[in-house]
């Protein structure tokens, strides 16, 4: 019986960041990176949004979208009133940290994939 237990737990998921051979400060300092990301990316896809190009509107919407997964996986707190947040972060604390970034880094570049001619009006080009 004590032989099936090592084995099932060797083949179990990822171990916890916290195995990983990371400290405490170094884990906090990930997790505010991703928050600071996460609302900077709000802020862009809200202002992305505010245009009449369609291409700009879901190129803003999609960044918003990506803002709340990454919200919601690095800073569930914020995300409270979502059922499933709790559930969702203790998935991704499971992770490593290279294939947290490879997840992260992944979304960016969907967005630039699906959308590479959206950009920012010129300000000289603008008249009102």
């Amino acid at each position: 019986m004590s032989g099936s237990g090592a084995a099932g737990a060797a083949s179990g998921p990822a171990p916890p960041a916290q195995e990983e051979g990371m400290t405490w400060w170094y884990r906090w300092l990930c997790r505010l990176a991703g928050v600071l990301g996460a609302v900077s990316c709000a802020i862009s896809g809200l202002f992305n949004c505010v245009t009449i190009h369609p291409l700009n509107i879901a190129a803003g919407v999609w960044m918003i979208m990506n803002a709340f997964i990454l919200l919601l996986c690095e800073a569930p707190f914020c995300c409270q009133f979502v059922e499933f947040a709790n559930t969702v972060a203790e998935k991704v604390d499971r992770l490593r940290s290279w294939q947290k970034a490879v997840f992260y880094c992944g979304h960016g570049e969907a967005l630039r994939g699906a959308w590479p001619d959206v950009r920012l009006p010129n300000r000289n080009t603008i008249s009102l």
